[in-house]
């Protein structure tokens, strides 16, 4: 009982087991619903001609790499024009708003003390504030990408007013058809469901990258120097992968264990207390919350300088034009930009989330100390040092998470030369080696947490009753 199981015999036992079989059945077919609606087109467009028209146009394009950052955490699939187009994003915006409210409005940090009651008030209150999100992403979405004229002729309804009406209406249902899927998989599946739809839509786009990335090396028409050395260069890419994969996973189980004693206490003959615990602080405090936050802000100069060298002329076209291309996703002032909102993110976030005065004061109503740091002042400082050196080992590695994947295939490039693989697939390096595969690594480790859970939960349910059984 007390042994860790491998995890093959973890997936052996999800099946045996009838109630988390069903629950793991349950899961994926909520899962195979949700990739069924990403195939469902909203009403009014020819999804074939737009996605040819846009694919044609997505290279080096602004557009697209706003598109591509929003499709990475959404769940979603804009390029498409489905009815899950926008994903769970709206409804992960307006959480992460009122995570940041309540800890800035007395009212909300009041609602939020009253403990599950309180939590669900919040949440219903988030979800209100999903529909004007929607409404606004959906509406920015729908103009941006028909601001094309090429792409506008993918429309079939000849009122563009009512058509745009439609689409928002129909992207919107889209979120909150995700949003229930995704509590269905928390109450009758297994796992976080709205952590899952994510890593279903980020999974999902695997396939068609690695047959892009595989296809060029069978091509007749390559040359043999060149097939060599798009073969490397992926064998690198791959390996990158993997190190990365074994970063995050070591990152995210890594825990700095405190020690705290409990003071002794004397109840009448006995002397209660005196017994030494640890508490853990795990080095990534916030997640991958600090990507997510950069990655969108960053997304906001690229579309500003894009519109304006559009609807500008003569020197403002020309100077927003410059300014796009020096904040492209390869130039240094975008590197340095993004490192630095990273390190601001994990340090506000970590603040926010964990309050080291607040904890100095909890352990003492518990009457518990740290072992040589006395209690109140002296605690907070002890612990504030330790978040720090904590918070600034986890930014470090976020922005190394971040970045290497955005600047490993411009060197190699550099030096395999170019590569066809490389040069269709940059936006899938840059996605699935950074933010997609720590959300996909966190999702993982989550779900095999859960699962392990469940798995003691029945094993120490069966021994209990074995020694009921026995004493009877």
């Amino acid at each position: 009982m007390g042994q860790a199981q491998s995890p093959g015999e973890m997936f052996l036992n999800l099946f045996r087991i009838p109630e988390l079989r069903k629950k793991a059945i349950f899961t994926l077919v909520v899962l195979a619903v949700f990739r069924l609606g990403t195939n469902i087109p909203v009403p009014g467009i020819d999804t074939l001609a737009f996605a040819e028209e846009f694919r044609k146009q997505q290279e080096g394009s602004w557009v697209f790499s706003f598109l591509g950052v929003y499709n990475a955490l959404s769940a979603g699939n804009l390029m498409d024009f489905t009815i899950f187009s926008l994903g769970i994003m709206p409804y992960i915006s307006a959480e992460i708003i009122f995570q940041l409210l309540t800890k800035v409005v007395p009212k909300l940090e009041e609602i939020q003390k009253e403990g599950q009651g309180g939590q669900r008030k919040i949440r219903l209150y988030a979800r209100f504030a999903t529909i004007p999100i929607c409404i606004l992403q959906a509406f920015f979405v729908i103009k941006l990408m028909t601001s094309n004229p090429t792409l506008a002729h993918t429309i079939v309804f000849r009122d563009q007013t009512m058509f745009t009406i439609l689409a928002i209406l129909t992207m919107m249902t889209g979120t909150y058809f995700l949003m229930w899927l995704g509590d269905q998989i928390t109450e009758k599946g297994l796992g976080n469901g709205i952590s899952l739809l994510i890593m279903a839509g980020i999974v999902a786009a695997i396939p068609n990258a690695v047959i892009g990335l595989i296809q060029p090396m069978f091509d007749p028409k390559t040359e043999p120097v060149a097939a060599l050395d798009s073969f490397l260069s992926l064998v690198t890419l791959f390996a990158m992968f993997v190190v990365i994969t074994v970063g995050i996973v070591i990152i995210t189980l890594g825990r700095r264990e405190i020690v705290i004693q409990h003071a002794k206490h004397v109840r009448g003959p006995k002397t209660v207390g005196g017994q030494r615990q640890t508490f853990p602080l795990r080095i990534d405090q916030a997640g991958v919350i600090p990507i997510i936050f950069a990655s969108a802000l960053l997304t906001l100069p690229m579309i500003l300088f894009g519109l304006l060298s559009q609807t500008g002329s003569g020197f403002l076209s020309t100077l927003m034009t410059d300014l796009q291309h020096e904040f492209n996703r390869q130039s240094f002032l975008y590197t340095a930009c993004y490192i630095g909102m990273i390190f601001f993110f994990t340090y506000f976030w970590t603040q926010l989330q964990f309050n080291p005065i607040e904890l100095a004061k909890n352990f003492k109503e518990w009457g518990a100390f740290i072992p040589g740091v006395r209690p109140g002042k002296d605690t907070v400082t002890y612990l504030s040092q330790i978040l720090r050196r904590m918070t600034l080992a986890g930014a470090t590695f976020l922005s190394l998470v971040a970045v290497v994947p955005v600047m490993l295939p411009v060197a190699m490039t550099f030096i395999f030369g170019q590569s066809d693989a490389l040069g269709s697939n940059q936006t899938f390096f840059r996605f699935m080696g950074g933010t997609g595969l720590l959300i996909v690594v966190h999702v993982a480790l989550d779900l095999v947490q859960k699962v392990e859970v469940q798995l003691i939960q029945r094993n120490y349910e069966g021994f209990a009753g074995n020694l009921g059984a026995r004493k009877r």
